[in-house]
C-alpha cells in the first residue's frame, strides 16, 4: 500500500472519531452539566487527532522518502538539516565541546555521510502543533507552506486545548467550537495529504 493510500485511510479514521465526538453530545439525553463537560473535553480529544494525524503523516512521507535510498547529495538542504540535527550525537547545543566528544561527532558525521540519506521517524511537533509548529514542518520537507486563513482557527484550537489540558475549568466551550473544530481538521488534513502528495509525484524532497 502506498503512502498516500496509508494517510487517506488514517484521516477517514480520524473523521470517523471526529463524527463521533461531535454526535455524542447531540445523540443522548444527558443532563446539562454532562454535556457541557462532554462537549468541553472533546477538545483536547480533537487535538490529540491532530497531532497524532502530522505525526503518522510525516512519518510515513519520512519512510517513502528513505526507501529511495538516496544520496544525501541528491537531498534537498532542507531535509538534509532535518535529518542531520535529529542524530543525538550531531546535535550541537553546547559549545563547550571536549575533544572525545568532537570526535564522536567527526565519526557520527562521517558515517552520516557514508551511508543511503535517511529521515528520523521522530517529527518535532513540540507537541503543540499551531500554525506556525505545522509551517516549520512543511518547511523541513520543502512542502508548501500553509495559507494564512488557517492561523487563527488552529491557534484557537491549541489555545483551548491548552487551557483544559491545564486546569482552566471554566472555558467556554460551546457545541458550535466543536463543529468548527471538526471542520478545521478536516480541511487541514486534506491540505497536507495534497501537500505530501505534491511532495512525491515532484519530489521535491531532491535537489
Amino acid at each position: 500500500m502506498s503512502c498516500i493510500s496509508d494517510i487517506q485511510n488514517d484521516i477517514n479514521w480520524r473523521m470517523s472519531e471526529l463524527g463521533s465526538l461531535k454526535s455524542i453530545p447531540l445523540r443522548y439525553n444527558l443532563l446539562d452539566h454532562h454535556r457541557d463537560m462532554i462537549i468541553k473535553y472533546n477538545v483536547p480529544s480533537i487535538y490529540a487527532l491532530w497531532e497524532g494525524f502530522v505525526r503518522n503523516s510525516f512519518k510515513c512521507y519520512s519512510n517513502e522518502i528513505n526507501s529511495k535510498n538516496l544520496r544525501y547529495l541528491d537531498i534537498h538542504i532542507n531535509l538534509f538539516v532535518h535529518g542531520i540535527t535529529s542524530i543525538d550525537k550531531l546535535k550541537l547545543e553546547n559549545a563547550r565541546y571536549s575533544f572525545k566528544t568532537k570526535k564522536e561527532f567527526t565519526e557520527q558525521y562521517l558515517n552520516f555521510l557514508s551511508k543511503p540519506f535517511e529521515l528520523p521517524e521522530i517529527i518535532p511537533t513540540n507537541s503543540n502543533v499551531n500554525f506556525e509548529v505545522i509551517n516549520n514542518i512543511l518547511h523541513l520537507f520543502n512542502l508548501e507552506l500553509l495559507p494564512k486563513y488557517f492561523e487563527r482557527p488552529l491557534t484557537k484550537l491549541v489555545n483551548f486545548r491548552n487551557s483544559i489540558a491545564h486546569g482552566e475549568v471554566r472555558i467556554p466551550i460551546k457545541i458550535k467550537d466543536i463543529e468548527d473544530f471538526t471542520k478545521l481538521l478536516n480541511d487541514l488534513m486534506v491540505e497536507i495529504i495534497l501537500r505530501i502528495e505534491q511532495g512525491i509525484n515532484k519530489q521535491t524532497y531532491k535537489k
